[in-house]
């Protein structure tokens, strides 16, 4: 079988994105995600302070597709449909962790931005080229050839994520 045969998507799906990896650590809570201050702000504006409270540069150098790749209870504390909100709005194609916070699960899910539960975030590095397949419940992570399963996507969520696609 050839390289990432098995990945089922093309690059215009919903399905298969391909993007840069943004990598953050574990416990990533709201404040670094989105200040208080931003919260109650239309998405488009809120989006240019995303992930300012760990990288005030995030907002200017990520590329619409790229994806957010953390550890452990990413986004534990969200409460605020404006966080998930602001991620879509800036252009994340996914969020990648090992847990996530279940209000930020729910809605993120819920709004159409896919986040992903893979056990192995700790091997992807920050510039990486990622192909997340969530069909094929895989990321490629096509700088170093390794692969993770993506564990947490079943046919009903992805039903969602299809009709959520503009």
């Amino acid at each position: 079988m050839a390289k990432y045969e098995d990945l089922r998507g093309d690059e215009n799906s919903l399905l298969a994105m391909t993007g840069r990896a943004w990598v953050f650590g574990d416990g990533i809570g709201c404040r670094q995600m989105l200040a208080p201050e931003h919260l109650d702000e239309p998405p488009a504006v809120a989006s240019d302070f995303v992930m300012a409270g760990v990288d005030v540069q995030f907002s200017r150098n990520v590329v619409a597709g790229d994806f957010i790749v953390a550890g452990l209870d990413f986004a534990a504390d969200v409460s605020h449909r404006n966080v998930p909100a602001a991620l879509l709005a800036l252009g994340i194609g996914a969020v990648i962790a090992r847990s996530f916070g279940p209000f930020f699960l729910r809605h993120g899910i819920s709004m159409g931005l896919p986040a992903l539960v893979v056990e192995e975030t700790a091997a992807i590095r920050s510039g990486d080229h990622l192909r997340v397949d969530i069909e094929a419940h895989i990321v490629a992570n096509l700088s170093s050839g390794d692969r993770y399963v993506i564990r947490n996507i079943d046919e009903d969520t992805l039903v969602h994520l299809r009709r959520c696609k503009p």
